[in-house]
């Protein structure tokens, strides 16, 4: 009798060996195999395309075929299904820094380990931003505690100041961006290797449009540096100029005297003030856009796994429907097929244990993005609605005092306002539309299973019903708050409040000073 061979390894965990392969009595009459490796029946595994032929699991899950004598084959080695798609932000994100784990070929897994160059880069970085942190700290109390800046008559104080308060946020999340990756350097290798996991005992897809995503999500961070550099070449406005030199105060603590010499030493503080900025920018959004890569591959698999739920509803009732003949009503009873050999298309039709196991795995995975995610949701959101505010507020106070923009300035302005939009509003849309996603999938519940169903397939469907239906599956920012649509809107009017109310207040000020400043004149004449 032919056999179905499946190599065990120590690192597979024991409840989904049980569950893809059921471990039979052993029969002492018939020849057993020493060694590491187990055996099914056959008729165990009458659903695989290729009968008498060897099933051999390799580590990590991956199921090849092989057969024995002359056509026997070894095992493929189990792939990154993350490699070529999240593979440009990954690099990107390696030179930064932020990328201290490394994939094996030889373990075939994601791994860390502190001594290696890119841990070693990762420790250098977070050192750096503590530092830097720290020197920026004593820098606003000596810039606060000057005299000159609670002089009230200097118009583009506000200004710079804001400017600098906007650059601050983006260290402060640069900071937590790397500082998480340290706390959570194992954790995270675990959560990218469970998606090789889900792969391979699923037939759910995650990277379906992943690859487009990324290559974007990479040339935007690119081209806003290019962007910044083009205008620096052209000439910068003078408003961007003073605050690269409260900054270059502020960073460095450099003495406000010195800079005004306009030496090339200046010139190359204010170019190193530059470099760090950009740094600071593409460490903080290149961890966001990480995240937004990530909450696409759950929306993916949540729709994979939605259209198969559909389609495994749709056989029950076409296959458990009476088909009347000559002869009487004959029953069908076609069971759904599984299969678990590579990669499956949307809507396949699996078995309803199945779904119960896949659910389970995309809930854990969901969950764990919560868990490494969180604080870098919280700050993000924290810093984001103080920097939309600050920039809105930057605009009421030119239309206040009616100064418009002019040239550069214009462009400036509007280049870093489009860019903090299209950041906030693409976390909250990525983020929002898991959980849509997974509410979408209890409708699909609605349509129940037919009577003639089988009483484990009946069981699993309640299973499922109350998975779908007791808690809500979304991303939240530490449990604090839900990131939904409401959620969004709820943000964005009250910044667009703030706006208006800023404008408001600013325009009958300006034009009161305006008229006091007459009056002082015209009486000095």
């Amino acid at each position: 009798m032919p056999r179905c061979w499946r190599m065990t390894s120590s690192r597979a965990a024991p409840e989904a060996s049980a569950q893809t392969f059921p471990q039979p009595k052993v029969n002492p009459s018939e020849p057993q195999v020493r060694g590491r490796c187990s055996w099914t029946p056959a008729e165990d595994a009458k659903d695989s395309p290729v009968m008498g032929k060897n099933l051999l699991t390799a580590p990590g899950g991956v199921d090849v075929l092989s057969v024995t004598g002359k056509d026997a084959k070894m095992p493929s080695k189990n792939k990154d299904v993350l490699y070529r798609p999240l593979m440009l932000i990954r690099l990107t994100l390696r030179l930064l820094g932020i990328v201290p784990y490394t994939y094996s070929r030889t373990l075939q897994e994601y791994v860390l380990a502190w001594r290696s160059v890119a841990a070693l880069h990762t420790l250098l970085v977070f050192a750096w931003l503590t530092a830097l942190l720290i020197t920026t700290s004593v820098g606003l109390v000596r810039m606060f505690l000057r005299s000159q800046f609670l002089d009230k008559s200097s118009e583009s104080h506000e200004t710079e100041l804001l400017g600098v308060v906007i650059i601050v946020g983006c260290l402060l999340n640069a900071w937590v961006e790397v500082l998480n990756v340290v706390l959570y350097g194992h954790p995270i290798c675990k959560f990218l290797n469970q998606w090789k996991v889900l792969v391979a005992e699923t037939s759910l897809d995650p990277t379906k449009g992943l690859r487009v995503s990324s290559i974007v999500h990479a040339l935007f961070l690119y081209a806003f540096v290019i962007a910044v550099l083009v205008v620096a070449v052209i000439g910068p406005p003078d408003k961007l100029m003073d605050i690269v030199d409260l900054l270059a105060q502020v960073l460095f603590m450099v003495s406000p005297e010195w800079l005004r010499q306009g030496t090339p030493s200046v010139q190359v503080v204010r170019v190193v003030v530059g470099v760090v900025v950009g740094h600071l920018y593409m460490v903080y959004k290149g961890s966001l856009f990480l995240l937004v890569s990530i909450c696409q591959m759950l929306y993916n698999v949540f729709n994979c796994w939605r259209h198969q739920l559909t389609s495994t509803l749709e056989a029950a009732w076409t296959n458990g429907e009476a088909v009347h003949t000559n002869h009487g009503p004959v029953h069908t009873n076609h069971r759904p097929v599984h299969t678990n050999h590579g990669p499956v298309h949307t809507g396949q039709v699996v078995e309803m244990s199945q779904l119960v196991q896949s659910h389970w795995q995309m809930v854990q995975m969901v969950r764990e993005t919560e868990t490494i995610f969180s604080s870098t949701l919280q700050c993000f959101y924290a810093t984001q609605v103080v920097t939309l505010c600050l920039e809105l507020y930057l605009i009421a106070y030119r239309i206040g005092i009616g100064a418009g923009y002019h040239g550069q300035e214009a462009v400036w302005q509007t280049l870093i306002m489009v860019q903090t939009c299209i950041v906030f509003f693409l976390v909250s849309l990525k983020a929002s539309r898991v959980g849509e996603e997974a509410e979408t999938s209890v409708d699909v519940l609605r349509r129940g299973l037919p009577y003639t169903a089988s009483d484990k397939d009946k069981f699993h469907f309640r299973e499922l019903t109350v998975a779908l239906t007791s808690s809500p599956v979304c991303i939240t920012g530490g449990r604090f708050f839900t990131i939904n649509r409401p959620f969004i809107i709820t943000v964005v009017g009250a910044v667009l409040s703030y706006f208006i109310i800023v404008l408001q207040l600013k325009l009958p000020s300006v034009s009161q000073e305006r008229a006091l400043l007459a009056a002082d004149n015209s009486t000095g004449v």
